[in-house]
């Protein structure tokens, strides 16, 4: 049976799949990710005569004109060097990357230091983010706190959420939900997406102190997925699909689905093909189908290869190929996929009928 095939399930962030059902999604939910960051705006610097020259930092949307890294990073260390908080900045990520010069943790943490001695912000976040990692020193996590709240107090978003993350996982500070609440709460308002999709996933399992709210869920997933955060996306169609919080609308949902599928969103992958398989919210497509299924399945979603297995074992889409079939069937079986492991049986059972005829 495979008339259960795709039918997209619930968003349920850090619950375990249901292996059982044919139709599930592997949960989306948040990851306490800090990096180092880049300064939004460019800078102008007269880099041995480069006129106009516009750079942001080495890690971030990089160089606007065609100086070699080793130019750039020539130029920069000399106003580091007189004292520019800026370039000593720049100077940490290029030291950190390796960009124009020999990557050096420790080295990029010291100029990180002398540009947040200075009062810079993105160094003092990026400082924090060393401290937190354990980069170009040893890992202190309640240092690294220390390093977000002098950021957070700037107003400097990022370390708002990096702040709220350490307060609800109790990294380096007592776990307190409230707290993280209400700093994700106001790294939301500042716009920063990551928080936007935190809070929304708190409304939405109603956790953390938060009571349960479809409503404020979908608004806060919609803040962050029109800027592209692709789980944002993805949860935004699951509201959509199942009309929590937001019209019921499958067209709607297939249209985020397809947007967090082509930045590799594996949930999402799976979700676009189920709709193309069945012409839920859009045409249906084998073709389509097999193609996110298959996306879905290199990416080890077990019910992506579930059902590509189907897809073979009946030549829906593709080729009919029992062999293609059961090697699907194993990858999904292997991760617990019950239905995988009933068909693994039932194609085995066959071979056997037919080698005993």
């Amino acid at each position: 049976r495979d008339n259960a095939l795709c039918a997209p399930d619930q968003p349920v962030a850090g619950q375990a799949m249901a292996m059982a059902r044919a139709a599930t999604a592997r949960p989306t939910s948040s990851v306490a990710s800090h990096a180092p960051r880049t300064p939004a705006a460019t800078r102008g610097w007269d880099l041995g005569g480069a006129a106009s020259w516009r750079a942001s930092a080495p890690m971030g949307a990089r160089l606007m004109s065609s100086m070699k890294d080793e130019d750039y990073f020539k130029g920069v260390k000399a106003h580091a060097d007189r004292g520019v908080a800026s370039a000593q900045f720049d100077v940490g990520m290029c030291y950190l990357a390796g960009r124009g010069c020999e990557m050096d943790e420790p080295l990029a943490v010291e100029y990180y230091k002398k540009a947040a001695e200075q009062g810079h912000a993105e160094a003092i976040y990026n400082l924090g983010v060393c401290s937190y990692y354990g980069r170009g020193g040893p890992r202190d996590v309640k240092k690294a706190v220390e390093y977000y709240e002098a950021a957070a107090a700037t107003g400097h978003v990022p370390a708002e959420f990096a702040l709220g993350v350490c307060y609800e996982k109790g990294r380096g500070v007592d776990k307190d939900s409230s707290k993280a609440i209400e700093i994700f709460a106001k790294a939301a308002d500042h716009g920063d997406a990551a928080a936007q999709f935190k809070l929304g996933e708190c409304y939405y399992h109603g956790r953390s102190g938060v009571p349960e709210d479809f409503s404020k869920a979908a608004v806060l997933f919609k803040l962050a997925a029109d800027q592209g955060l692709a789980k944002a996306q993805y949860n935004l169609g699951m509201s959509h699909y199942y009309g929590q919080g937001v019209e019921n609308n499958e067209s709607i949902a297939a249209e985020l689905f397809l947007k967090a599928a082509v930045q590799g969103h594996p949930q999402a992958e799976y979700q676009i093909a189920s709709c193309y398989y069945t012409g839920r919210g859009v045409d249906k497509d084998l073709d389509k189908a097999v193609t996110w299924f298959t996306k879905a399945a290199s990416q080890s979603h077990p019910v992506a290869q579930y059902s590509l297995g189907q897809c073979y074992y009946y030549g829906r889409g593709v080729e009919k190929d029992e062999d293609k079939a059961m090697q699907f069937y194993k990858m999904a079986a292997s991760q617990g996929h019950a239905q995988a492991k009933y068909w693994l049986g039932i194609i085995l059972q066959n071979k056997q009928q037919k080698e005993s005829e």
